[in-house]
């Protein structure tokens, strides 16, 4: 058992363990390892990296477990490692990446938004992360790969979802396509429409294609601030309105309410904030850096929807980080609410 002051200390040394995690996913080291063991000298002209210093980075990640050392001095995968491997279906690597680089910038500005509750991201770089990536192409990729390693690695309940007489899902900030495509594959009587901003989509046809889906599936583009396609019998938010503070996040409900049909369903994937919830308070704090959004709880869930014309009518509990919020065209007259 560490001391309090030896766990403290731990904790605060986390930032290197992080970037060190980044630089080795970022120069594929676990790809490279997938065929057995190497020395660093081996590994450094694999990755085109200095061998003195990736010596001492693999030694620091073999300490805690990422890779193996053995006494040739050879580095291998421990099923740690493996995750970081880019073909492993439970692979992080694009959010080891994603982690190291404008994330953990911004979270170095942390300061900044707990003293002024203005968002760290924009601070440092001058205007939001998602009209940054949208001049950054290569980090707008990393985050949309990103977020679908994270789709498949959790699992997703959008997917396990019970469409039964559903004919159109509407997937509102979809990206790639990842989880429009499964659930098209899960449900072949089904046709689909992809809508995000043009950088958001850039990958989705390939993505539709190599799923065998692109002919059920249709891609707009455009800002789910100004509208939303219409003719969906269910509307899809996966991990969008976290990002978002209350106002624009009910902007966003607003526009799906005026698309929706009256019998049509909403499905939200996102965090319902619970006391005790370490990854769910993570995550708001990232949301503090990063965007200006928050996680929520079930009771703020229920009044941001209802301020946008909907009824949360069920959660179904998460397996993996994320729940799933059920919601409903609220049909009274707006003066009654």
């Amino acid at each position: 058992m560490e001391s309090p002051r030896q766990e403290l200390f731990s904790l605060t040394q986390g930032y290197k363990t992080t970037q060190a995690l980044y630089v080795a996913a970022k120069l594929g080291v676990a790809d490279h390892l997938q065929q057995g063991p190497k020395k660093a000298e081996e590994l450094a002209r694999d990755v085109q990296a200095n061998p003195k210093a990736l010596f001492r980075l693999m030694r620091h990640l073999a300490a805690i477990g990422i890779f193996t050392q053995d006494e040739s001095g050879k580095f291998g995968l421990t099923p740690l490692g493996e995750l970081l491997c880019t073909d492993n279906p439970e692979s992080m690597r694009y959010g080891a990446i994603f982690t190291g680089e404008e994330n953990y910038k911004a979270a170095g500005n942390l300061l900044h938004s707990v003293r002024t509750g203005e968002t760290a991201f924009n601070n440092l770089y001058g205007k939001g992360h998602f009209d940054w990536m949208a001049e950054h192409a290569d980090a707008s990729s990393t985050f949309n790969k990103a977020m679908a390693q994270s789709l498949r690695r959790q699992g997703n309940p959008v997917e396990s979802y019970d469409y039964s007489g559903k004919r159109v899902v509407v997937d509102v900030g979809g990206g790639r396509g990842d989880l429009i495509s499964s659930v098209l594959v899960a449900n072949p009587a089904m046709e689909g429409i992809l809508f995000d901003l043009p950088q958001g989509s850039a990958e989705a046809r390939s993505v539709l294609q190599a799923k065998g889906v692109e002919d059920r599936c249709h891609i707009k583009t455009g800002s789910f601030f100004d509208s939303i396609p219409s003719g969906g019998d269910v509307y899809v938010l996966s991990r969008i309105l976290h990002d978002w503070p209350d106002d624009k996040a009910a902007t966003i409900l607003a526009n799906c309410r005026k698309a929706i049909k009256d019998d049509g369903t909403l499905l939200i994937r996102d965090n319902v904030l619970s006391d005790g919830d370490v990854q769910g308070s993570t995550l708001d704090v990232t949301m503090l850096i990063m965007t200006g959004g928050e996680e929520r709880t079930e009771s703020e869930w229920k009044n941001l929807l209802q301020s946008a014309g909907f009824v949360l009518t069920r959660v179904y509990k998460k397996e993996g980080q994320f729940d799933l919020i059920e919601a409903k065209p609220d049909k009274r007259p707006l003066q009654r609410r």
